[in-house]
């Protein structure tokens, strides 16, 4: 039964894919003039200085996105087209959040002293690095916790390997809010994911070093980081527009005077007893001269084509809940949402009114739950056609609803461990 999006924080989360607000302030203008005052510019110099030599993280060998659209397999779909565009946060969703502080915290619980030492013994740490990340007056101690704070200079210094190793136990817990739920960084691609983000060019580096392998995935976390680098308060918030960036798929079906227009029809009309009739639509594409194509958010129900490519508005919240993966899947063939789907048992009901477990393989339509080895519900989206999926990744303000690959889904939940689908197919 969907238990909702572990990614998912509380609906005040800081504005990134899935992390919770910082505890601490964010910078006014006036603190950060202080903090320049005191040394963060002469940090940046440093990073400027230090960029030609430092160890990045490996970067996969793809090629760069292509603005041609790729054809993609015919099927009963028909001929689908894609192409890939990075949307990113509106003003107004990024002013609705707090500015995350300057200073990076890293909180262990339930772990002593000597299992997080051992953490940082590791060969490939540079001893000076090793020595500050164990030196005591860097630690706040009580009882089931231990916060360290590492200087700029150690986070930018770390491995890769030793980044994702560390930042793998930080994960485990809330509290590190963008290292429980980072960014992902698509293809491990920084330069690609931040073309023409208006980020100052040193951040971008900051961002390039700093990413690290998780899984089949880059992240990045150190949001803190490229906090404490900014110049102003506005600029803070204009890097967490940037960092919002989220990559999504555009589709389009391809129609020709080839194009088996009912065969079509008939597949995006599957599952939806109210569907409206697109075979006048689809026909007047196909022999119309001057059309070749039509975006596949024409064919959705009305409620997902609303939703599509947006970014929750705050009217969508019920008892301080936004929307999450589970309520935009049971909602996608809803005229109009129904409420009791954020709550874990009215979802499961309607579940077991709607819907009923079958095989593969996909149809369009189908919910395909994602569970853990524990049996428990940890991410849904829609198949729609050709390995695609209609996805929310998260439940917060920050994160939109998309189109993705349905494989680029699975390894976006396949940091601990790759998950079981399970399809549920909508009752005829």
């Amino acid at each position: 039964a969907p238990q909702g999006d572990p990614t998912a924080p509380t609906p005040d989360a800081a504005p990134q894919a899935g992390a919770s607000a910082s505890d601490s302030p964010g910078p006014s203008d006036e603190d950060n003039t202080g903090l320049i005052a005191t040394g963060v510019d002469n940090v940046a110099m440093k990073i400027l200085r230090d960029a030609a030599s430092a160890k990045e993280p490996p970067k996969p060998d793809r090629p760069r996105e292509s603005k041609e659209a790729v054809t993609l397999s015919d099927g009963p779909w028909g001929t689908l087209q894609s192409f890939n565009v990075y949307i990113a946060a509106p003003d107004q969703v990024v002013q609705m959040f707090q500015v995350p502080s300057s200073v990076t915290a890293w909180n262990f619980f339930d772990m002593n002293e000597q299992d997080v030492v051992t953490l940082f013994d590791r060969p490939d740490i540079p001893a000076e690095i090793r020595s500050e990340l164990t030196d005591r007056s860097r630690w706040t101690v009580t009882p089931g916790h231990i916060q360290v704070t590492p200087s700029n200079d150690s986070i930018l210094a770390l491995p890769p390997a030793a980044r994702a190793a560390i930042y793998t136990v930080l994960a485990k817990w809330e509290a590190n809010e963008f290292f429980h739920a980072p960014y992902f960084v698509p293809d491990g691609d920084v330069d690609n994911w931040l073309a023409s983000s208006g980020l100052r060019p040193d951040l971008i580096d900051v961002v390039r070093r700093t990413t690290y392998p998780a899984g089949k995935t880059f992240c990045f976390s150190d949001v803190s980081l490229v906090v404490a680098l900014t110049k102003s308060h506005s600029e803070a918030r204009g890097a967490l527009k940037s960092l919002s960036r989220t990559r999504t798929a555009i589709l389009r079906l391809r129609l020709d005077d080839d194009s088996d227009i009912p065969r079509i029809a008939e597949y995006w009309s599957s599952g939806d007893a109210n569907a409206k009739d697109f075979l006048p639509l689809l026909e007047s594409v196909k022999t119309n001269p001057l059309v070749d194509h039509l975006d596949i958010i024409h064919v959705l129900p009305p409620y997902a084509r609303k939703l599509m490519y947006t970014y929750p508005h705050p009217s969508l919240a019920i008892g301080g809940r936004y929307p999450d993966c589970h309520w935009t899947s049971l909602n996608f063939f809803n005229y109009r949402p129904e409420g009791r789907l954020f709550d874990t048992q009215g979802a499961t009901m309607f579940v077991l009114e709607n819907f009923e477990p079958d095989d593969p393989p996909y149809r369009y339509g189908d919910v395909l739950f994602f569970t853990d080895p524990q049996g428990r519900a940890i991410h849904s989206c829609i198949y729609l056609a050709d390995d695609y999926v209609f996805t929310k990744n998260g439940a917060n303000l920050i994160s939109p609803w998309l189109i993705m690959k349905l494989q680029e889904v699975v390894d976006r939940y396949s940091v601990n461990g790759e998950p079981t689908i399970q399809i549920y197919r909508k009752l005829r």
